[in-house]
């Protein structure tokens, strides 16, 4: 019986328990059970996809208000419903989502309130509606056989700490730098990443669904923040000679190791990682192979925001700015000028400010109720990409510091942040940055 044939008899309901245990003991290793388990578990999560697909309408609105008492929901900021409006889908005049997860199920006025479809439509199966679904009447029995044989087979992974980004330059004194691998060890800590994001998946499929937007996040906002405090942190017990050599390797090896060359040595990369500590044999087109690619087209697409982080380090370097003198590195992260080194932009920037009533010669005259302004004209720029693709908070610091700008908490959406936003992006198409 191939792996095809038992997902078909389980969702058929045609094997005990027990023949399915004994199926996967025979059939696979200590090291290939978690590859055949997560086969099943993967999917019946893409059955439930079909499943969910397939409802009508009015049988959702139908289980709604079946189980409005017991409904669960999502609550999502302007800036999620952006990421994700393609999944959102009003019934009744009321909001709802599949098949995405990663969001508040934390009550919050500020946000937009969803109706979380995912585990209703799996309890409310279709021998409840009106509109028969054919191929889908054993879908609970599919949903507790996974939730068994999670229980039966369970047992502690190692779990790999995704330890700092080491910017190794043990050999910085060598003609031949075998050491430096700046690009790898980016590399190795999105693969650690992706591994710990999976596996919570994995482990917790009844909590956590699959955020298509996790990477893109976590590359543009925690990654990058790390990568620049790993980057100055490194080069701060080196003298002139050994930062220059540092940072011109560093920034040569982002020519020589561009996405499209590295895509490969990232699957290979992500396989090992994902069964470390044990060995298993690498095969191409497996689904950890199209994950992986998933995780390294969001990396391909901030690749030059890293590649521009390291040529601005080793610019602020020659020009003075970075050399033994020891710079803080929270000093660098909220310093506008390093973080948008040309001087175009910054007066674009601070021209942009002046224009919309931000500032006045420089400094802010918003008021308190206003400061969520800042953001929106933040969220513009980023947009744009006249600014890097970096977490919003730092971003609002940065620009509250230039500015003279007090920041007592983060600035969150609001429509004060939505309306400076829009008029933020007219200004940008109306006066385009040259």
């Amino acid at each position: 019986m191939k792996v095809k044939e038992l997902i078909d008899s389980i969702l058929k309901n045609e094997m005990s328990f027990f023949e399915i245990v004994q199926y996967i003991e025979t059939n696979s290793t200590d090291s290939s059970r978690d590859l055949l388990l997560n086969e099943i578990y993967s999917a019946f999560k893409m059955k439930s996809l079909d499943f969910m697909f397939e409802v009508k309408d009015e049988d959702i609105k139908d289980a709604i208000n079946q189980f409005d008492h017991n409904l669960e929901y999502l609550y999502l900021s302007d800036e999620d419903k952006l990421k994700v409006q393609h999944f959102i889908k009003e019934i009744d005049n009321k909001l709802t989502i599949f098949n995405v997860g990663g969001f508040s199920k934390v009550a919050d006025p500020k946000k937009t309130k969803v109706i979380y479809l995912n585990n209703l439509m799996i309890e409310y199966h279709d021998g409840f509606f009106q509109h028969e679904i054919k191929g889908f009447e054993n879908l609970n029995h599919f949903k507790s056989i996974c939730e068994s044989l999670k229980e039966h087979f369970d047992k502690p992974k190692e779990k790999i700490e995704p330890q700092p980004i080491q910017m190794n330059y043990a050999n910085y004194q060598n003609d031949e730098p075998t050491d430096v691998f700046i690009v790898e060890e980016l590399e190795k800590r999105l693969a650690i990443e992706a591994v710990e994001y999976k596996r919570k998946l994995d482990d917790e499929w009844e909590k956590y669904t699959f955020d298509p937007m996790y990477f893109d996040n976590f590359i543009s906002g925690d990654l990058y923040n790390e990568f620049l405090k790993s980057l100055y942190e490194r080069i701060k017990p080196l003298n002139d000679f050994e930062i220059n050599k540092y940072l011109t390797l560093s920034v040569n090896q982002f020519k020589t190791h561009t996405p499209e060359k590295r895509a490969e040595a990232f699957k290979r990369l992500y396989h090992d990682t994902y069964w470390f500590p044990n060995y298993m044999e690498y095969k191409e087109e497996t689904y950890l192979s199209k994950y992986a690619l998933h995780v390294w087209k969001h990396y391909a697409n901030h690749f030059e925001v890293f590649k521009e982080a390291a040529i601005n380090a080793l610019n602020d370097f020659k020009s003075g700015i970075t050399s033994t003198t020891k710079t803080t590195v929270k000093e660098l992260k909220k310093d506008f000028s390093t973080l948008i080194p040309q001087t175009n932009k910054q007066d674009y920037i601070l021209q942009l400010l002046e224009d919309l009533s931000i500032t006045l010669n420089g400094t802010s005259i918003l008021t308190p109720r206003k400061k969520g302004a800042l953001r929106g004209v933040i969220e513009a720029l980023r947009e744009k990409m006249i600014i890097p693709n970096i977490g919003l908070s730092t971003l609002c610091n940065v620009f509250a510091d230039k500015i003279n700008l007090e920041l007592k908490s983060e600035l969150d959406a609001s429509t004060t942040s939505e309306k400076y936003k829009k008029e933020a992006l007219q200004y940008i198409k109306n006066n385009p940055i040259h």
